[in-house]
């Protein structure tokens, strides 16, 4: 991690020097900086002289004064380098940043991108360009959402967060889409009053992200609100509620998938599985025995097989 550099009014002072007046127009018309013009050397003075002032104070908080300070920085390294908001890499943030005593690359690129933040459908190339991205580059969303946007060349901004989250429950092929079935129902329900609502550990620890985090809680409150129709319930508190509707559907669900006894774990519920689908044939009611069968899992074994 490098160290942050001690607050120097003349490193910003340094970026205004010689600027392009024609490329500075278009970046204050084109892009959403709160500048309506450039800013004089005495209105730069006055935003380092606030700064300077709380550089000690506020650890970890956006305040008035940093978001300008930000803005200012972000519009003296585009011109600088003659660069627009969108093509600045992760190393020209972590330079932004270190002019900031409390916040690293990311939180200043993510803090800038909320002004200028879009909700825009995803197109058939930014999906193809994520996955090739994802793949390179496991997991490190800010990243992949710069470079996306290299390539993709989009007007809007994507962030790591939205990456992530296209990815987690939408492109990743680890993903199920068929419907649930009764039994990931049940599983879902006993995860949930056994963890909480943990959406993105139920998904990964109990159903190996073939459910996605808003699939399995989309799943959650669906099936919560259908038996909160069915069930009149008095003035109770929402925990309450919540309790006595979750046991009720689970209790439903035990029926329906002729669970006896409640599953503890992965082999109790195998074996209870391998109870239900196995059936013993009596041989004196058999006149001609050609092969003895029966089922396990719903298959047809041979026992003579086994």
């Amino acid at each position: 991690m490098q160290k942050k550099t001690p607050f120097d009014r003349q490193i910003v002072l340094e970026m205004f020097e010689q600027t392009d007046n024609e490329f500075a127009q278009s970046l204050l018309k084109n892009h959403q900086f709160s500048f309506q013009s450039l800013p004089t050397v005495e209105e730069i003075n006055s935003i380092l002289n606030s700064v300077e002032k709380a550089y000690n104070s506020k650890r970890g908080t956006w305040t008035p004064c940093q978001d300008k300070f930000l803005n200012l920085l972000v519009l003296g390294t585009c011109l600088k380098s003659r660069e627009i908001p969108v093509e600045l890499t992760s190393y020209q943030w972590e330079q932004i940043s270190r002019m900031f005593r409390y916040h690293n690359w990311k939180a200043c690129r993510n803090r800038w991108l909320e002004e200028c933040h879009q909700k825009v459908s995803w197109t058939p190339q930014e999906d193809q360009v994520l996955i090739q991205l994802q793949q390179m580059h496991p997991n490190k969303w800010c990243e992949i959402a710069i470079e996306m946007m290299r390539i993709c060349k989009t007007p809007y901004i994507r962030q790591g967060k939205q990456c992530r989250d296209r990815w987690v429950n939408k492109l990743d092929p680890n993903i199920v889409n068929l419907p649930w079935t009764k039994e990931e129902e049940l599983k879902l329900f006993r995860e949930i009053e056994k963890r909480g609502k943990r959406w993105a550990e139920i998904s990964l620890k109990v159903f190996k992200l073939k459910r996605t985090e808003n699939t399995i809680k989309n799943r959650y409150y669906n099936l919560l609100k259908q038996e909160e129709n069915k069930i009149k319930l008095g003035r109770v508190t929402k925990d309450e509620k919540n309790e006595i509707l979750v046991k009720s559907i689970i209790q439903q669900l035990e029926q329906q998938v002729k669970c006896k006894f409640p599953i503890k774990n992965e082999e109790t519920e195998e074996q209870q599985i391998q109870e239900y689908n196995f059936q013993i044939f009596n041989c004196n009611q058999i006149q001609e025995l050609y092969q003895l069968v029966c089922f396990i899992k719903r298959k047809i074994v041979k026992l003579n097989d086994i």
